[in-house]
C-alpha cells in the first residue's frame, strides 16, 4: 500500500474483553452478519478486517479482534515489571489450544500494534467500573502500545437515555486516570440508535491528526448522508401507509330510505353484522399495508425477518364518513327514531311513513342527505354510502407505525432477525403522543381531506411535512448530540 492510500484509510479496531458483544456490535455497524455470535468466551479467535465505508478514495477498515482473556490479568505482575511489556506479550509463544485465552489476548494486542489507528474498546455497561477488575489491566495494556481509545459503553439493555449518561459519567470518571482514553459514549450493538454511529469518526477524527484527520471528517460525512437518506425514505414509507389509511373508503350497502329506517329500528343485529364485516375488510387491507410497511422498513435498516404485527379488533366507533348533514339534525333524527321503535315499527312494515302525520319525514327528505344509524355510525346520502377510519382512528395509525419505525431504527442487527417488539420504551411514547398532540390541528385538516375525494398522491407530501419534523424533534430530544445532523 502506497504512502497516499494509507493517508486516505482509518483503521479502526474493536477491543474488549472476550464476550462483550464486539461481533455483535461489528454486525449492527455493518449491517450483514460477519464472524460468529455466541454466549461464550473466545468465539472470536482470529482477526477479521471488513470494510465499514467507502466514499471518494477514503475508507474506514474495522477490525474485529478476539478477546482479552481472563488469564491476562494473571500476568499483571511481570508484565507491570517489564522494560518492554508488548514486546514480552508479542514475542512469547502460547499454544492456541492448550492456552487459548493467552493466545486470544497476543492477537488483540498484535492487531491494535500492527493496524489500529484508532481502538474501540467495548465495555459492558450493565455492571460497574469497580466490579470488572479486568478492565484497568487491558486498558493499561492498550496505553503501553500507545494508539488512543474510544470507549463504547455496550449491554445498556432497553434505550434509557437517562440511565445512559449516567453510566458515561460514571465510566468516564473511573477512566479519568488513563490519558490514552479520550471519549466514553454509549454505543449498543442491540439497541443503538442510528443517529449515534457516525460519532465514531467524529470522535477518531477528535483523536487524529493531518491527512488522517481528513480521511475521519469525510467518511463521518458519507456515513452521515447515507444514514440520512435512510431516514428520509424512511418517512416516505411512513407517509404512504398514513396515506393509503386516510384514502381507503368501503361502500355500504345500497338501499332505500325505508330499508335503511327498518334495519335502523328493527334489525340492528343484521346491521351490526353488516358494519362488522365492513370493518373486517378494512382491518385486512390495512394490516397487509401496514406489514409492507414495515418489511420495508426492516430491509431498509440493513435489518433480515418480517414483521408478524397484529392489529387490534375493531369496534364501531373508530369509524367514520363524509358527511354534509348538521349534528344538530343528527341528533334530532336519532332521538325521534328511539321514541318510535315501539309504537310505528307495525306502520314501517306495512310500508307507511306516517311519522306522526309526516312532519318528521318532510323534514329528512327536504334537506337531510344523511342520517344517523346505531352505534356510532354514519351513512352518505344514497348513492354515496361509504365509510372511512376515523380521526381518532387515523392518529392512532401513524402513533403505531411511528413506534415501529423507533424500534427498527434502534434495533441492532446484532440481535439478530427482527422481532415485533413486545414494549417500547415508554419515552417514546410519551414523545410522540406529545408532538401529535402539539400538532393535532395540522394533522385535523390533513384528515379532512381524506376520503371519497382525495387522489392518489395528493397527500404525500403533507404528510411527510408532518412526519419529518415530529420524528427530528424525537430523535433530537432522546439525542441531544444529534439535534445538528438534520438537514
Amino acid at each position: 500500500m502506497s504512502e497516499n492510500q494509507s493517508d486516505q484509510e482509518v483503521v479502526l479496531s474493536l477491543i474488549s474483553h472476550t464476550n462483550v458483544g464486539k461481533t455483535a456490535l461489528a454486525r449492527t455497524l455493518l449491517r450483514r452478519d460477519v464472524g460468529e455470535v455466541a454466549d461464550s468466551a473466545h468465539v472470536t479467535v482470529i482477526p477479521e478486517s471488513f470494510t465499514l465505508i467507502e466514499s471518494d478514495g477514503y475508507l474506514a477498515r474495522l477490525w474485529d479482534t478476539p478477546g482479552f482473556g481472563s488469564n491476562l490479568a494473571k500476568l499483571a505482575k511481570r508484565l507491570r515489571s517489564s522494560k518492554n511489556p508488548v514486546g514480552w506479550i508479542l514475542h512469547q509463544v502460547w499454544d492456541r489450544a492448550q492456552d487459548k485465552s493467552l493466545w486470544c489476548s497476543q492477537e488483540a494486542v498484535r492487531n491494535v500494534q500492527s493496524d489500529a489507528d484508532v481502538v474501540l474498546y467495548l465495555v459492558d455497561a450493565s455492571q460497574s467500573p469497580h466490579a470488572l477488575t479486568y478492565v484497568d489491566l487491558e486498558i493499561e495494556v492498550i496505553e503501553w502500545i500507545g494508539k488512543p481509545v474510544l470507549v463504547f459503553l455496550n449491554q445498556t439493555g432497553a434505550p434509557d437515555e437517562t440511565q445512559d449518561r449516567l453510566n458515561e459519567a460514571e465510566w468516564r470518571a473511573h477512566l479519568s486516570k488513563y490519558p490514552i482514553v479520550k471519549s466514553v459514549s454509549t454505543l449498543d450493538a442491540f439497541t443503538r440508535s442510528w443517529t449515534q454511529e457516525h460519532d465514531i469518526l467524529g470522535k477518531a477524527a477528535e483523536v487524529l491528526e493531518g491527512r488522517k484527520r481528513k480521511a475521519a471528517k469525510h467518511l463521518r460525512k458519507a456515513w452521515l448522508e447515507r444514514n440520512l437518506e435512510i431516514f428520509d425514505q424512511s418517512v416516505e414509507k411512513i407517509a404512504q401507509l398514513a396515506q393509503f389509511s386516510l384514502s381507503d373508503i368501503e361502500p355500504l350497502p345500497e338501499e332505500g330510505l325505508l330499508e335503511k329506517v327498518k334495519k335502523q329500528i328493527l334489525d340492528r343485529k343484521e346491521h351490526r353484522k353488516e358494519l362488522e364485516e365492513i370493518q373486517k375488510r378494512m382491518y385486512e387491507r390495512l394490516a397487509a399495508e401496514t406489514q409492507k410497511t414495515i418489511n420495508s422498513l426492516i430491509s431498509l435498516h440493513g435489518l433480515d425477518g418480517e414483521t408478524a404485527s397484529r392489529l387490534e379488533a375493531a369496534s364501531g366507533d373508530k369509524f367514520s364518513i363524509k358527511r354534509s348533514v348538521q349534528e344538530s339534525l343528527l341528533a334530532t333524527f336519532g332521538g325521534a327514531v328511539s321514541g318510535l321503535v315501539g309504537g310505528l315499527s307495525a306502520d314501517l312494515i306495512s310500508g307507511g311513513m306516517t311519522f306522526g302525520g309526516g312532519a318528521l319525514v318532510g323534514m329528512l327528505l327536504g334537506g337531510a342527505t344523511t342520517f344517523s344509524l346505531a352505534y356510532g355510525f354514519n351513512l352518505t346520502q344514497a348513492g354515496r354510502n361509504m365509510v372511512r377510519w376515523s380521526e381518532v382512528h387515523f392518529m392512532n395509525q401513524v402513533e403505531t407505525i411511528i413506534m415501529l419505525y423507533l424500534a427498527i431504527s434502534h434495533y441492532g442487527r446484532g440481535r439478530g432477525s427482527w422481532q415485533d417488539p413486545v414494549n417500547n420504551p415508554g419515552r417514546w411514547q410519551e414523545l410522540v403522543k406529545a408532538k401529535l398532540e402539539a400538532d393535532r390541528g395540522s394533522w385535523s385538516k390533513i384528515w379532512k381531506k381524506g376520503g371519497i375525494g382525495s387522489e392518489p398522491g395528493e397527500l404525500q407530501k403533507p404528510l411527510e411535512r408532518q412526519i419529518r419534523p415530529l420524528l427530528i424533534e424525537v430523535f433530537s430530544t432522546l439525542y441531544p448530540e444529534s439535534k445538528t445532523i438534520f438537514r
